[in-house]
Protein backbone atom coordinates (compact mmCIF):
# COMPACT_ATOMS: atom_id res chain seq x y z
CA UNK A 1 0.00 0.00 0.00
CA UNK A 2 2.79 2.43 0.95
CA UNK A 3 4.66 1.54 -2.24
CA UNK A 4 1.54 2.19 -4.34
CA UNK A 5 1.10 5.61 -2.76
CA UNK A 6 4.74 6.51 -3.34
CA UNK A 7 4.46 5.40 -6.96
CA UNK A 8 1.34 7.49 -7.46
CA UNK A 9 3.01 10.50 -5.86
CA UNK A 10 6.06 10.10 -8.10
CA UNK A 11 3.93 9.91 -11.22
CA UNK A 12 2.01 13.03 -10.27
CA UNK A 13 4.99 15.25 -9.51
CA UNK A 14 7.46 13.96 -12.11
CA UNK A 15 7.18 16.01 -15.28
CA UNK A 16 8.85 16.93 -18.54
CA UNK A 17 8.73 20.44 -19.98
CA UNK A 18 5.52 20.43 -21.94
CA UNK A 19 4.44 17.03 -20.57
CA UNK A 20 2.97 15.89 -17.29
CA UNK A 21 3.03 12.34 -15.98
CA UNK A 22 -0.11 11.25 -14.18
CA UNK A 23 -2.28 8.21 -13.58
CA UNK A 24 -5.49 10.11 -14.02
CA UNK A 25 -6.96 12.24 -16.79
CA UNK A 26 -5.92 15.88 -16.50
CA UNK A 27 -8.25 18.83 -16.69
CA UNK A 28 -8.56 20.71 -19.97
CA UNK A 29 -6.36 23.48 -18.58
CA UNK A 30 -3.54 21.06 -17.77
CA UNK A 31 -3.83 18.87 -20.83
CA UNK A 32 -5.12 15.45 -21.73
CA UNK A 33 -3.83 11.94 -21.69
CA UNK A 34 -1.78 11.03 -24.75
CA UNK A 35 -3.67 8.85 -27.23
CA UNK A 36 -1.13 6.27 -28.40
CA UNK A 37 -3.32 5.19 -31.33
CA UNK A 38 -4.50 8.48 -32.80
CA UNK A 39 -1.93 11.08 -31.73
CA UNK A 40 0.92 11.96 -34.06
CA UNK A 41 4.48 11.36 -32.91
CA UNK A 42 5.71 14.77 -34.01
CA UNK A 43 2.72 16.98 -33.17
CA UNK A 44 1.90 15.50 -29.79
CA UNK A 45 5.29 14.26 -28.55
CA UNK A 46 8.21 15.96 -30.31
CA UNK A 47 6.88 19.44 -31.10
CA UNK A 48 6.17 20.30 -27.42
CA UNK A 49 9.77 19.42 -26.55
CA UNK A 50 11.14 21.65 -29.30
CA UNK A 51 8.79 24.57 -28.64
CA UNK A 52 9.33 24.54 -24.89
CA UNK A 53 13.09 24.14 -25.06
CA UNK A 54 14.52 25.07 -28.46
CA UNK A 55 12.52 27.50 -30.56
CA UNK A 56 13.20 30.49 -28.32
CA UNK A 57 16.62 30.60 -29.98
CA UNK A 58 15.78 28.59 -33.11
CA UNK A 59 12.31 29.80 -34.09
CA UNK A 60 10.33 32.30 -36.11
CA UNK A 61 11.77 35.35 -34.34
CA UNK A 62 15.35 34.16 -33.98
CA UNK A 63 17.57 31.72 -35.87
CA UNK A 64 20.73 31.09 -33.88
CA UNK A 65 23.28 29.45 -36.17
CA UNK A 66 20.77 30.05 -38.99
CA UNK A 67 18.75 27.13 -37.60
CA UNK A 68 15.00 27.28 -37.08
CA UNK A 69 13.02 24.45 -35.52
CA UNK A 70 9.50 25.85 -35.23
CA UNK A 71 7.98 24.10 -38.28
CA UNK A 72 8.53 20.78 -40.07
CA UNK A 73 9.77 22.68 -43.12
CA UNK A 74 12.39 24.59 -41.14
CA UNK A 75 13.49 21.48 -39.24
CA UNK A 76 14.07 19.69 -42.53
CA UNK A 77 15.83 22.72 -44.00
CA UNK A 78 18.13 23.02 -40.98
CA UNK A 79 19.54 19.50 -41.59
CA UNK A 80 19.67 19.09 -37.81
CA UNK A 81 18.07 15.64 -38.14
CA UNK A 82 20.39 14.51 -40.94
CA UNK A 83 23.70 12.78 -40.21
CA UNK A 84 26.74 15.01 -40.75
CA UNK A 85 30.12 14.02 -42.17
CA UNK A 86 31.10 12.37 -38.90
CA UNK A 87 27.92 10.30 -38.86
CA UNK A 88 26.32 12.28 -36.02
CA UNK A 89 22.76 13.58 -36.05
CA UNK A 90 23.37 17.23 -34.98
CA UNK A 91 20.19 17.59 -32.89
CA UNK A 92 20.69 14.29 -31.05
CA UNK A 93 24.44 14.81 -30.65
CA UNK A 94 24.04 18.28 -29.12
CA UNK A 95 21.31 17.45 -26.61
CA UNK A 96 23.29 14.44 -25.34
CA UNK A 97 26.55 16.30 -24.68
CA UNK A 98 27.64 16.69 -21.04
CA UNK A 99 25.91 19.56 -19.24
CA UNK A 100 29.18 21.48 -18.92
CA UNK A 101 30.02 21.25 -22.62
CA UNK A 102 29.74 24.60 -24.39
CA UNK A 103 28.03 22.94 -27.37
CA UNK A 104 25.25 21.28 -25.35
CA UNK A 105 21.69 22.27 -26.18
CA UNK A 106 19.77 23.88 -24.61
CA UNK A 107 22.69 26.17 -23.71
CA UNK A 108 24.24 26.95 -20.37
CA UNK A 109 21.93 28.47 -17.73
CA UNK A 110 18.85 27.08 -19.51
CA UNK A 111 16.95 23.99 -18.28
CA UNK A 112 18.42 20.80 -19.69
CA UNK A 113 16.32 18.17 -21.42
CA UNK A 114 15.43 15.24 -19.23
CA UNK A 115 16.66 11.74 -20.01
CA UNK A 116 13.14 10.91 -21.19
CA UNK A 117 13.00 13.85 -23.57
CA UNK A 118 16.36 12.90 -25.06
CA UNK A 119 15.14 9.34 -25.53
CA UNK A 120 11.98 10.53 -27.26
CA UNK A 121 13.92 12.74 -29.68
CA UNK A 122 16.33 9.93 -30.48
CA UNK A 123 13.48 7.50 -30.99
CA UNK A 124 11.61 9.82 -33.34
CA UNK A 125 14.71 10.46 -35.46
CA UNK A 126 15.55 6.74 -35.54
CA UNK A 127 12.04 6.13 -36.92
CA UNK A 128 12.68 8.45 -39.85
CA UNK A 129 11.68 11.78 -38.25
CA UNK A 130 8.28 11.61 -39.91
CA UNK A 131 6.00 14.59 -39.28
CA UNK A 132 2.68 12.93 -40.11
CA UNK A 133 2.72 9.37 -38.79
CA UNK A 134 0.84 8.50 -35.65
CA UNK A 135 2.61 6.85 -32.73
CA UNK A 136 0.90 3.56 -33.58
CA UNK A 137 2.39 3.64 -37.08
CA UNK A 138 5.93 3.61 -35.69
CA UNK A 139 7.92 0.90 -33.99
CA UNK A 140 7.77 1.60 -30.26
CA UNK A 141 10.37 -0.17 -28.07
CA UNK A 142 9.38 -1.10 -24.53
CA UNK A 143 11.34 1.71 -22.88
CA UNK A 144 9.74 4.31 -25.15
CA UNK A 145 6.30 2.80 -24.59
CA UNK A 146 6.72 3.22 -20.84
CA UNK A 147 7.44 6.93 -21.31
CA UNK A 148 4.61 7.48 -23.80
CA UNK A 149 2.09 5.66 -21.64
CA UNK A 150 2.68 8.18 -18.86
CA UNK A 151 2.55 11.29 -21.03
CA UNK A 152 -0.20 13.86 -21.24
CA UNK A 153 -0.39 16.37 -24.07
CA UNK A 154 -0.98 20.07 -23.64
CA UNK A 155 -0.57 22.91 -26.12
CA UNK A 156 3.09 23.98 -25.96
CA UNK A 157 3.89 27.56 -25.00
CA UNK A 158 6.93 29.19 -26.55
CA UNK A 159 9.69 30.35 -24.22
CA UNK A 160 11.50 33.47 -25.41
CA UNK A 161 15.16 33.54 -24.41
CA UNK A 162 17.18 36.74 -24.25
CA UNK A 163 20.93 36.84 -23.78
CA UNK A 164 22.87 39.67 -22.21
CA UNK A 165 26.37 40.66 -23.29
CA UNK A 166 28.92 42.24 -20.97
CA UNK A 167 31.19 43.66 -23.69
CA UNK A 168 30.84 47.35 -24.59
CA UNK A 169 28.76 47.63 -27.74
CA UNK A 170 30.68 48.50 -30.96
CA UNK A 171 30.10 52.04 -32.24
CA UNK A 172 28.82 50.82 -35.60
CA UNK A 173 28.08 47.70 -37.60
CA UNK A 174 30.81 45.54 -39.09
CA UNK A 175 32.02 46.37 -42.59
CA UNK A 176 29.43 44.99 -45.02
CA UNK A 177 32.00 43.98 -47.63
CA UNK A 178 34.01 42.04 -45.04
CA UNK A 179 30.88 40.26 -43.83
CA UNK A 180 29.97 39.40 -47.43
CA UNK A 181 33.43 37.94 -48.03
CA UNK A 182 33.06 35.66 -45.01
CA UNK A 183 29.61 34.58 -46.19
CA UNK A 184 31.05 33.81 -49.63
CA UNK A 185 33.56 31.46 -47.99
CA UNK A 186 30.61 29.35 -46.82
CA UNK A 187 31.03 30.08 -43.13
CA UNK A 188 28.00 31.14 -41.10
CA UNK A 189 28.31 34.71 -39.84
CA UNK A 190 25.50 36.32 -37.89
CA UNK A 191 24.72 38.60 -34.93
CA UNK A 192 24.79 36.95 -31.53
CA UNK A 193 21.37 38.43 -30.83
CA UNK A 194 18.96 40.99 -32.19
CA UNK A 195 20.13 43.68 -29.76
CA UNK A 196 23.88 43.56 -30.45
CA UNK A 197 26.34 44.28 -33.26
CA UNK A 198 28.67 41.52 -32.11
CA UNK A 199 29.07 38.59 -34.48
CA UNK A 200 29.66 34.87 -34.39
CA UNK A 201 31.33 32.84 -37.12
CA UNK A 202 30.91 29.10 -37.51
CA UNK A 203 32.69 27.12 -40.24
CA UNK A 204 30.91 23.83 -39.55
CA UNK A 205 29.32 23.68 -43.02
CA UNK A 206 32.65 24.13 -44.82
CA UNK A 207 35.02 22.66 -42.25
CA UNK A 208 37.13 20.66 -44.70
CA UNK A 209 37.82 23.67 -46.93
CA UNK A 210 38.05 26.34 -44.23
CA UNK A 211 41.82 26.78 -43.89
CA UNK A 212 44.42 29.27 -42.70
CA UNK A 213 43.86 31.46 -45.75
CA UNK A 214 40.13 31.70 -44.98
CA UNK A 215 40.88 32.80 -41.42
CA UNK A 216 42.40 35.99 -42.86
CA UNK A 217 38.87 36.98 -43.92
CA UNK A 218 37.97 37.37 -40.24
CA UNK A 219 40.54 40.05 -39.41
CA UNK A 220 38.53 42.96 -40.94
CA UNK A 221 35.67 42.22 -38.50
CA UNK A 222 37.95 41.75 -35.48
CA UNK A 223 36.19 44.54 -33.57
CA UNK A 224 32.85 42.71 -33.82
CA UNK A 225 33.74 39.02 -33.80
CA UNK A 226 33.37 37.51 -30.34
CA UNK A 227 32.46 33.83 -30.98
CA UNK A 228 34.48 31.75 -33.43
CA UNK A 229 34.02 28.05 -34.19
CA UNK A 230 36.51 26.50 -36.63
CA UNK A 231 36.38 23.03 -35.07
CA UNK A 232 37.11 20.06 -37.36
CA UNK A 233 38.41 22.52 -39.95
CA UNK A 234 41.68 22.63 -41.90
CA UNK A 235 43.03 25.39 -39.64
CA UNK A 236 46.65 24.92 -38.48
CA UNK A 237 49.28 26.86 -36.53
CA UNK A 238 49.60 29.03 -39.63
CA UNK A 239 46.36 30.81 -38.67
CA UNK A 240 47.47 31.63 -35.12
CA UNK A 241 48.77 35.09 -36.02
CA UNK A 242 45.46 36.10 -37.56
CA UNK A 243 43.41 34.56 -34.73
CA UNK A 244 45.51 36.49 -32.21
CA UNK A 245 44.27 39.73 -33.82
CA UNK A 246 40.65 38.84 -32.96
CA UNK A 247 40.96 40.51 -29.59
CA UNK A 248 37.21 40.67 -28.89
CA UNK A 249 36.90 36.88 -28.88
CA UNK A 250 35.22 35.43 -25.80
CA UNK A 251 34.73 31.92 -27.22
CA UNK A 252 37.06 30.00 -29.48
CA UNK A 253 36.53 26.46 -30.79
CA UNK A 254 39.64 24.77 -32.19
CA UNK A 255 38.79 21.18 -31.35
CA UNK A 256 39.89 18.49 -33.78
CA UNK A 257 42.19 20.81 -35.72
CA UNK A 258 45.93 20.63 -36.38
CA UNK A 259 46.89 23.41 -33.95
CA UNK A 260 49.75 22.76 -31.53
CA UNK A 261 51.57 24.50 -28.70
CA UNK A 262 53.00 26.90 -31.29
CA UNK A 263 49.54 28.36 -31.86
CA UNK A 264 48.89 28.87 -28.15
CA UNK A 265 52.11 30.85 -27.96
CA UNK A 266 50.39 33.63 -29.91
CA UNK A 267 47.10 33.69 -28.00
CA UNK A 268 48.28 35.93 -25.17
CA UNK A 269 46.53 38.93 -26.77
CA UNK A 270 43.10 37.30 -26.43
CA UNK A 271 42.55 38.89 -23.03
CA UNK A 272 38.74 38.68 -23.21
CA UNK A 273 38.71 34.95 -23.96
CA UNK A 274 36.41 33.05 -21.58
CA UNK A 275 36.10 29.71 -23.38
CA UNK A 276 38.72 27.72 -25.30
CA UNK A 277 38.19 24.24 -26.73
CA UNK A 278 41.33 22.33 -27.74
CA UNK A 279 39.87 18.83 -27.60
CA UNK A 280 41.63 16.37 -29.89
CA UNK A 281 44.55 18.68 -30.74
CA UNK A 282 48.30 18.17 -30.36
CA UNK A 283 48.79 20.54 -27.42
CA UNK A 284 50.67 19.80 -24.22
CA UNK A 285 51.60 21.29 -20.86
CA UNK A 286 54.11 23.52 -22.67
CA UNK A 287 51.24 25.11 -24.56
CA UNK A 288 49.26 25.76 -21.39
CA UNK A 289 52.11 27.91 -20.13
CA UNK A 290 51.16 30.48 -22.78
CA UNK A 291 47.60 30.74 -21.42
CA UNK A 292 48.50 31.87 -17.91
CA UNK A 293 47.83 35.54 -18.63
CA UNK A 294 44.30 34.93 -19.92
CA UNK A 295 42.75 35.91 -16.59
CA UNK A 296 39.18 35.94 -17.97
CA UNK A 297 39.40 32.32 -19.09
CA UNK A 298 36.67 30.31 -17.37
CA UNK A 299 36.47 27.05 -19.34
CA UNK A 300 39.17 25.06 -21.09
CA UNK A 301 38.68 21.71 -22.86
CA UNK A 302 41.79 19.57 -23.36
CA UNK A 303 40.38 16.07 -23.62
CA UNK A 304 42.46 13.72 -25.79
CA UNK A 305 45.51 15.98 -25.89
CA UNK A 306 49.02 15.73 -24.45
CA UNK A 307 48.05 17.81 -21.41
CA UNK A 308 48.70 16.20 -18.02
CA UNK A 309 47.08 16.66 -14.63
CA UNK A 310 50.21 18.43 -13.42
CA UNK A 311 49.98 20.93 -16.27
CA UNK A 312 46.31 21.56 -15.55
CA UNK A 313 46.93 22.16 -11.86
CA UNK A 314 49.71 24.61 -12.68
CA UNK A 315 47.39 26.59 -14.97
CA UNK A 316 44.64 26.60 -12.35
CA UNK A 317 47.05 28.18 -9.89
CA UNK A 318 47.62 31.01 -12.36
CA UNK A 319 43.90 31.40 -13.18
CA UNK A 320 41.80 30.85 -10.02
CA UNK A 321 38.36 29.38 -10.65
CA UNK A 322 39.27 27.98 -14.07
CA UNK A 323 37.32 24.87 -15.08
CA UNK A 324 39.37 22.41 -17.14
CA UNK A 325 37.74 19.41 -18.81
CA UNK A 326 40.26 16.62 -19.38
CA UNK A 327 37.69 13.98 -20.35
CA UNK A 328 36.22 10.96 -18.69
CA UNK A 329 38.38 8.91 -16.40
CA UNK A 330 37.66 5.38 -15.25
CA UNK A 331 37.15 5.21 -11.50
CA UNK A 332 40.03 3.70 -9.57
CA UNK A 333 39.41 0.13 -8.60
CA UNK A 334 39.40 -0.58 -4.91
CA UNK A 335 41.95 -3.18 -3.83
CA UNK A 336 40.35 -6.49 -2.92
CA UNK A 337 39.69 -6.94 0.73
CA UNK A 338 42.01 -9.33 2.49
CA UNK A 339 40.42 -12.62 3.33
CA UNK A 340 39.95 -13.21 7.01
Amino acid sequence: MILDRLTALFLVVFCLNGFVFTQQDLTAAEGRKLDLKADKAYTHVIEPILVNNCTGCHGADKAKGKIRLHTPEEITKSESIIADGAGDIPMIFRVNLPDDDEEVMPPESKPRLSAEQKKLLGWWVSQGADFEKTISELSVPDDINVILTGLSYSEPKQIVIKKAFSLPEPAGAADAAAVAAIEKSGALIMPLAQDTKYLSVNAINVAKSFNDEKVKLLVPVKGHLTWLDVSRSAVTDGAAGDISQLTMLTKLHLENTAVTDNALQQFGKLSKLEYLNLYGTDVSDAGLEHLKNLKNLKKLYVWQTGVTEAGVNKLKEAIPGLYVNTGWKAPEEKPPEAKK
